[in-house]
């Protein structure tokens, strides 16, 4: 045999440009399905009732000032006919305060509250906290088709509504209504009627997370509480933490001006969402499915709006999110308001409670 003769073993031949293009571009869509944010976007946490006691952590700085009273289990359709959780909140009627003692629990409205004193109140569940877990369970696992009240009940229970605001409250990413009790009680006390709903998937609410459906149910929670005969069109306002600020924006945008509009730690896009997630240089529509552009809904909302941001937030970095908000919004007609050493999650605690409270009832007032 002769061995200096070529070899006649076949040589693999390189692949032509247009399979390596195919095949990069399945790569990409591969790391792309991979990379998907829904999972760092929505961070629920399912509960069979609320307000049970094992559920709750000291840090939501809940008081279970509110009286069971005063707080309406409330039941709505999402977008493809899950079932939707909220409670309304409204302040205490004439009736309510016919012996003089209206059913104030907690901390004098006004006055400053410490985050540690806060901490201190709330590591024992008040013995009259906002439901007990019976009750609670009892009030809400069957969806009540009169949505709890009906509009005669509601119409006499409340008479000077035309003189009270009544607050849509859209949460942030995670938990449920538990983690932001803390937050309705501070509206609350500030003289608001406080509505506050779960997103699909979070809490009791059915079904999954998505865009589309945070979408869905922020509209069903307007139209109910356009819906109530105790609440005065002109004077509801629309107040977002965090993620609730892509509900908040998509309300006073594209459905319905509200009195005025108040983003806490607002997002200001997916793309911005991204960067936070450590995903950098990809475009926020790729990672999750979700109409979310606060950027180009802001110069539309047609309202005066609040922007409260902590300065040193690193989940919502203000010069991705907060700043960019502010520079797009009609300046006219929005207030910025940054508070120096707080985070995304503990503005009320790091402004004081009463500083907190004087900020937002100045505003809504248009003081």
């Amino acid at each position: 045999m002769n061995e200096n003769a070529p070899s006649r073993k076949p040589q693999a031949s390189s692949p032509k440009p247009g399979i390596r293009r195919i095949c990069v571009i399945c790569g990409s869509l591969l790391l792309l399905s991979c990379l998907r944010l829904d999972s760092f976007l929505f961070d629920p946490t399912r509960v069979t009732e609320y307000f049970n006691p094992a559920d709750m952590d000291s840090s939501w700085h809940v008081r279970w000032v509110i009286p069971d009273s005063l707080i309406e289990p409330v039941t709505l359709a999402g977008l493809t006919g899950n079932h939707i959780y909220g409670f309304f909140v409204r302040q205490p009627a004439d009736t309510d305060c016919a012996d003089g003692d209206c059913p104030r629990m907690g901390t004098v409205p006004g006055k400053p509250q410490s985050a540690e004193s806060a901490k201190s109140a709330d590591v024992t569940p008040n013995p009259q906290r906002v439901q007990s877990a019976e009750s609670a369970k009892s009030a809400d696992v069957t969806p009540n088709p009169q949505r709890v009240q009906s509009a005669e009940s509601a119409k006499s229970a409340d008479v000077t509504s035309a003189d009270r605001f009544t607050v849509i409250y859209n949460h942030g990413n995670g938990q449920n209504i538990n983690r932001y009790w803390g937050r309705v009680e501070l509206l609350w006390e500030a003289g608001f009627d406080v509505f506050i709903y779960d997103y699909e998937g979070f809490g009791k609410s059915e079904g999954s997370p998505s865009g589309a459906a945070c979408y869905a149910d922020a509209e069903a929670a307007l139209e109910y509480v356009r819906g109530r005969p105790d609440v005065v069109d002109s004077m509801v306002v629309y107040y977002a933490w965090s993620l609730g600020s892509f509900m908040a924006c998509h309300l006073a945008a594209d459905l319905r001006k509200p009195r005025c509009l108040i983003l806490e730690n607002p997002m200001a896009s997916m793309s911005a969402v991204a960067k936070e997630g450590a995903v950098l240089g990809i475009p926020g529509s790729f990672l999750v499915d979700a109409d979310f552009d606060n950027e180009a809904r802001i110069p539309l909302v047609g309202c005066r709006t609040l922007v409260i941001y902590g300065k040193k937030d690193d989940t919502a970095v203000p010069e991705r999110n907060a700043l960019v908000l502010l520079d797009k919004a009609n300046p006219s007609a929005t207030t910025s308001y940054p508070v120096e050493d707080a985070n995304h999650s503990d503005l009320p605690e790091t402004m004081g409670y009463g500083e907190y409270e004087r900020v937002v009832k100045a505003f809504i007032a248009g003081d």
